[in-house]
């Protein structure tokens, strides 16, 4: 059964892809986590002031703000997972829950043709591009 974090954020499946984007017309990768967690009743700081590229720490310390430290443990349903694409960290996804066990990806995807939210499995593509994880329940 996933958890109530995933299916809020299952919920925006679809939604067009905006910079900055924070309603349910239009999200960015922060946006769809900071609204999937205030649909579970979890009000987060709402980092705004970025580029295009949100890195140079700025990033990782927006999460830490909101989330707290970064944990080592396995993944799991429900974590936030922060990514990269070339050298610094840029990019943030929920974990999600497969339907054969497998973990998954929901993410506002900017990527030419997509530009929406959307889940797959979490490839070892991914998994190579992994550099943080965040763990808030709700």
């Amino acid at each position: 059964m996933s958890q109530p974090l995933v299916a809020a954020a299952r919920a925006y499946l679809g939604v067009p892809f905006r910079h900055l984007g924070r309603t349910p017309r239009a999200l960015d990768c922060v946006g769809l986590g900071w609204l999937a967690y205030h649909d579970c009743g979890v009000d987060l700081p709402v980092p705004r002031f970025y580029g295009r590229e949100p890195y140079r720490a700025t990033l990782l310390q927006a999460l830490r703000d909101a989330l707290g430290e970064p944990v080592e443990a396995p993944l799991q349903p429900a974590d936030v997972g922060v990514f990269r694409f070339r050298e610094e960290p840029h990019h943030v996804a929920l974990i999600g829950d497969g339907p054969y066990g497998e973990l998954t990806l929901i993410h506002a995807d900017s990527s030419p043709g997509l530009r929406r939210v959307v889940e797959h499995r979490l490839d070892d593509w991914w998994r190579e591009r992994l550099v943080a994880v965040f763990r808030r329940p709700v």
